[in-house]
């Protein structure tokens, strides 16, 4: 029953679970931008990278653009995924006070 105590402070209201937890939509309004910077900056970056400053600027070959832009997507895609990562981290330790 003391976990039903914590539970309860966490806001958001009721959740599929039963308990009151954060809804669906306030956990969808949190990940889906995550979600969709995730998928299309890594994308649209890769063909930017690869068209634009590899191919026209630099004006290197078809396959080492394709590869420095497949790195370039890479980075841009760790990076996103640490943001996403540090902000899970820093939201589950902002806790209220322990009720014993």
């Amino acid at each position: 029953m003391a976990s039903k105590t914590y539970l309860s402070n966490i806001p958001g209201g009721d959740s599929f679970l039963g308990d009151q937890g954060p809804t669906e939509g306030v956990l969808l309004t949190a990940v889906l931008p995550y979600v969709l910077m995730i998928v299309l900056l890594p994308i649209g970056s890769f063909f930017f990278t690869k068209t634009i400053i590899f191919q026209d600027i630099l004006d290197y070959n078809e396959t080492t653009a394709n590869v420095y832009s497949a790195v370039c997507a890479v980075v841009i895609l760790h990076i996103l995924l640490a943001l996403f990562i540090y902000k899970a981290f820093r939201e589950s330790t902002t806790k209220g006070p322990k009720q014993d």
